[in-house]
């Protein structure tokens, strides 16, 4: 999901995610026998994180700054099952269905009033805004209208939310908490209300939609919400966020096609392993610029980013320094897998990468592809 920054600005489209299908690469596969413990001496930039890590590897420093230490050369998938999952999980269950107190949509619902809303961003962003639009329509005690899939930013995909998600599951499994239809009313093939656009800030609450939205919501009856990412408060009571987590891991259902095309995905990469990583790099061109962050390509580094950087006219000049160690910097390919290495996983994992354009191409891809 595209990062959500302080300064509220609106962050480079999702080029991929959990619930995206974008295509993976392999890297590296390896069915050989797991390389011998003794561990590889490696040269890394000097803004990585890597010392940071708990129990840091030799980590001396030269004259230039330069850092070398140890790499971990894993422990290999057979040798450690806890990495790949967790004595506790049996513990864990599910806890999103309302209260008692969380009343029936056709008890609350309003005649006559309509929340339309368009999407912004990636397919996870994109998500987002789907789960929060119900939410936003159940705080209004309003009718939702299906949300509009953005068609414009980054993938400038044109599917449309019959495409992608099944619409009649979607709309039937929330019936009890939100009443939602396909499309405004109309008479005689014109609507019966001409939709008022607007936008909402970012993180509204409960009680901003409520001073915002629903006046609008009384005079004109249909109000259209427009670039809906992140738009509701994570803070929310706990029959909302209830409702959330039914949106996402309910109600948002793939269509057969893609749950069969993804199912053929995991039978052809776990063909090759049992188990393999997939990772979602988001060392992109455009990502990079929204960080503001420096990754030592000196001038032309800061001449190609900055212009991308153009596109957010009232971002604020970053401390490229001050980002880093407040975490805010995306993982350079090399930072991913030290990060895996320093987690125990070993050469013979496979690894498949989902991204838009890497940033440095084949170059910075490939300390990732020998660790």
């Amino acid at each position: 999901m595209g990062a959500h920054r302080r300064h509220h600005q609106d962050p480079p489209a999702s080029s991929s995610s959990s619930s995206s299908f974008s295509s993976l690469s392999s890297l590296r596969p390896s069915s050989t026998t797991p390389p011998s413990p003794a561990p590889v001496a490696a040269s890394v930039n000097p803004l990585s994180w890597f010392g940071i890590l708990k129990n840091p590897v030799e980590l001396p420093k030269n004259a230039v700054l330069a850092e070398t230490f140890h790499v971990p050369v894993g422990v290999g998938i057979e040798d450690d099952d806890e990495l790949w999952g967790s004595r506790m999980a049996e513990n864990f269950y599910g806890c999103s269905n309302a209260s008692g107190e969380f009343r029936k949509a056709e008890d609350v619902t309003m005649p006559d009033r309509y929340l339309m809303i368009a999407t912004s961003g990636g397919l996870n962003q994109q998500r987002t805004g789907i789960t929060d639009a119900v939410v936003a329509a159940r705080i209004l005690n309003t009718t939702l209208v299906v949300p509009t899939l953005d068609q414009k930013s980054f993938w400038k995909d044109a599917s449309n939310f019959t495409e992608i998600f099944d619409e009649d599951w979607f709309i039937s499994s929330l019936a009890k908490d939100v009443n939602i239809i396909k499309q405004i009313p109309d008479k005689e093939g014109k609507p019966v209300f001409t939709p008022y656009r607007t936008r909402v800030p970012r993180k509204c609450n409960p009680r901003c939609y409520e001073k915002r939205i629903l006046p609008v919501l009384v005079k004109k009856h249909v109000v259209h919400l427009t670039k809906f990412d992140y738009r509701l408060s994570n803070r929310l009571k706990t029959d909302l966020q209830k409702l959330r987590c039914r949106v996402n891991y309910h109600a948002l259902r793939f269509t057969a096609q893609i749950q069969e095309m993804g199912e053929n995905l995991i039978q052809r990469m776990r063909a090759k392993s049992k188990r393999f990583i997939a990772v979602h790099l988001r060392f992109e061109p455009d990502m990079l610029a929204f960080s503001g962050c420096y990754y030592g390509g000196g001038d032309k580094e800061r001449k190609q980013l900055g212009k991308i950087r153009k596109r957010w006219k009232t971002l604020h000049k970053n401390n490229p320094e001050k980002e880093r160690r407040q975490g805010r910097c995306p993982l350079t390919p090399e930072e991913v897998g030290l990060m895996l290495r320093a987690l125990g996983f070993g050469k013979d994992v496979h690894i498949y990468v989902a991204s838009g354009e890497v940033y440095g191409g084949e170059e910075t891809l490939a300390p990732l592809k020998a660790l």
